[in-house]
């Protein structure tokens, strides 16, 4: 039994994502901002307000202002997104995009693919992403197969490392230290001149951690985490026509976690035994080039890429993972006038995934893609894409995907977006030992959404309205095969349905006093009518930003969740399986409090979960309790 296997005796299909073309703080600002420009919409870079796709942009300033230690933290508080974690910091995470767990979200990082092929279903550990060189994110939602490929049902979450501001060398730095025995540091370095660049950043978050079993329960060991990353990314321009560029990301970390009884639930390990814990290491290297023809009419961008992920795990679990993906690309765009464009590319990406248990599968999947842009009208802007996937176990696979943009006047947009994917079983789910089933199929699955972007009060005011519906046939699932006799991945018949509404808005109420709120309703369900699991149907955000005293920055923000539901282990019934029951409603308050020493030092002091509240994500495993952090940042 390993981590993947936990996993599945816990049910781990956790959840999350995100919401439409609007975040909180600075990144709703950007939403009409006709000064935003988008990349993963189109792959290609595009003015926000052309773009059909729900698309948030989140910038390096809002970041900053959050001062979160962990990506996770931050996008939680992106309307529509939820996590759900096994546990505090390092315990299994997944990210739910309108009720859609982590396997059907493609997540990249300066270009490169971060899920991991080893995990039961193929998805990005977020559990280990430090925010600390980030520079920008973009959340695209909605189905983006006919763009990206399989992976990419729900959406994209696409993360850019840190850039130079400009010529010269700069350096960052911060320090921060808290409750449950944590500390955290990073550095970083940016040197550019008028043609080259750059960056490299180096952090390390530590922790004692809480009970990842919840300590209402009489758990009371608590399980740590250590994390290390290093990134940097370079690129020099050699003439006005030619670029190479490259970009390579390591981290190690260090995670303790709690044994798991079924019939029992999540509880410390016995006394005498071994610690659980793993130990893993993630390395991704993306190197290419530009190459602008024609006056720059038709851009051209070839790159290889690689990505290896292995952990071992101790104690009670043990087992080695080792999984690999290497992929080569090619992206080109070309204008043919102010009214048509095009952009067009092609991959090619082999992924491995090995283990201890003996897993042993090799994927290898080639796909193109076209799509046309076009302006017709002022204001109107529609794009069309299809492509075609070839897997090397089931073929072709054609997606197609619409989009369209008006700009009705100054300030309103409407957008609508239109798309199908597939989800390709992971090797884990074809070829595991006991769990793997060869017989399945993909997954098929249509999305839609519709909103209005909306500003009033040259600016000041911005609200933002989107309705979505994802259907997705044949799920797969973890589940009680009568025929075997065992638990394993099978087919589910029918459609599973995901839909919803999203409601966000922002005021710059006064000079000093910013103000932010959203609101979520999704309902998620399988196709017999039951719940998907760890899905909230109701989710707000309430925020306030002050700045009334000079050099200080207050921020306030609360979260509600409500009707979320979950397996309870510790119950077995006759056929084997568990009841699903609904989780607590909870109410978190954070705080922050910036202080700007001099120009280069700025002082932070930030609470979490103020009130104490004693909530699940994952049925019984805990979460941390209130907090405090206090840090120091130096730019220079």
């Amino acid at each position: 039994m390993n981590r993947h296997r936990r996993a599945l005796l816990a049910a781990a299909a956790i959840c999350a994502c995100g919401g439409p073309a609007s975040a909180q703080d600075a990144a709703q600002d950007k939403k009409l901002d006709l000064g935003t420009i988008v990349v993963s919409a189109n792959r290609t870079p595009t003015d926000a307000a052309k773009v059909g796709s729900a698309v948030t942009v989140i910038d390096r300033a809002t970041l900053e202002r959050a001062r979160e230690t962990y990506v996770k933290d931050y996008l939680d508080r992106v309307p529509g997104l939820n996590f759900a974690q096994i546990g505090g910091p390092g315990g299994l995470t997944s990210v739910m995009m309108r009720g859609a767990n982590a396997a059907y979200i493609m997540v990249r990082i300066d270009g490169i693919e971060v899920s991991d092929p080893t995990k039961t279903q193929t998805a990005a550990a977020l559990e280990h992403m430090l925010v600390g060189d980030v520079e920008r994110i973009e959340i695209l939602c909605g189905s983006q197969s006919a763009l990206y490929g399989g992976t990419a049902v729900a959406g994209v979450i696409d993360i850019t490392t840190r850039r130079a501001d400009g010529p010269g060398v700069s350096h960052r730095a911060a320090v921060e230290v808290g409750s449950f025995g944590t500390v955290s540091g990073r550095y970083g370095l940016s040197a550019a001149t008028d043609s080259s660049e750059v960056n490299i950043s180096i952090e390390r978050a530590k922790t004692d951690g809480i009970s990842s079993a919840d300590s209402r329960a009489g758990n009371r060991e608590k399980d740590g985490y250590d994390n290390t990353t290093f990134s940097a990314n370079a690129a020099t321009r050699l003439n006005e026509a030619f670029r190479v560029f490259g970009a390579l990301r390591y981290s190690r970390h260090d995670s303790a976690f709690d044994d798991f009884v079924w019939g029992v639930g999540p509880t410390d390990e016995v006394k005498g035994t071994p610690r659980n814990r793993t130990i893993g290491e993630d390395a991704g290297i993306r190197v290419g080039a530009d190459l602008d023809l024609m006056d720059g009419r038709w851009k051209n961008t070839l790159a290889i890429q690689h990505y290896d992920t292995q952990s071992t795990t101790w104690g009670g679990y043990p087992g080695h993972y080792d999984g690999d993906r290497t992929k080569l690309e090619y992206l080109g765009s070309f204008r043919l006038n102010d009214m048509l464009a095009f952009s067009f590319g092609a991959d090619y990406a082999r992924e491995t995934a090995r283990s201890s248990e003996g897993l042993s599968g090799t994927i290898d999947n080639a796909g193109a893609f076209a799509q046309a842009s076009l302006e017709p009208i002022a204001g109107l802007t529609l794009t069309g894409a299809l492509r075609n996937d070839h897997h090397s176990t089931f073929g072709d696979h054609p997606t197609a995907r619409a989009t369209a943009a008006y700009r009705l006047f100054e300030g309103t947009k409407v957008r609508a977006s239109w798309g199908t994917g597939f989800r390709p079983p992971s090797a884990y789910e074809l070829f595991a030992p006991i769990y793997g089933n060869r017989s399945l199929k993909p997954e098929e699955s249509r999305s839609l959404d519709a909103g209005i972007d909306q500003s009033f009060w040259d600016g000041r005011l911005t609200l933002s309205a989107t309705v979505f519906k994802l259907d997705t046939r044949d799920l797969i699932q973890f589940a009680y095969d009568t025929g075997v006799g065992a638990y394993r991945y099978l087919q589910v018949p029918g459609l599973s349905q995901r839909r919803g509404i999203e409601l966000a808005g922002k005021v710059q109420a006064l000079d000093w006093l910013a103000l932010d709120g959203s609101y979520t309703f999704t309902q998620a369900e399988q196709a017999d009518g039951s719940p998907l699991l760890r899905v909230p149907r109701h989710k707000a955000t309430v925020g306030a930003t002050v700045t009334a005293i000079e050099r200080t920055t207050v921020s306030v923000r609360g979260t509600w969740v409500d009707d979320m539901r979950d397996t309870d282990y510790s119950v077995i019934l006759p056929d084997f399986s568990s009841p699903v029951r609904k989780l607590p409603a909870y109410f978190l308050l954070d705080a922050t409090v910036t202080y700007r020493l001099t120009d280069t030092f700025d002082l932070t002091l930030r609470g979490r979960n103020l009130l104490d509240q004693r909530y699940q994500t994952v049925w019984g495993y805990g979460t941390p309790g209130a907090s405090v952090y206090a840090g120091l940042s130096a730019r220079f």
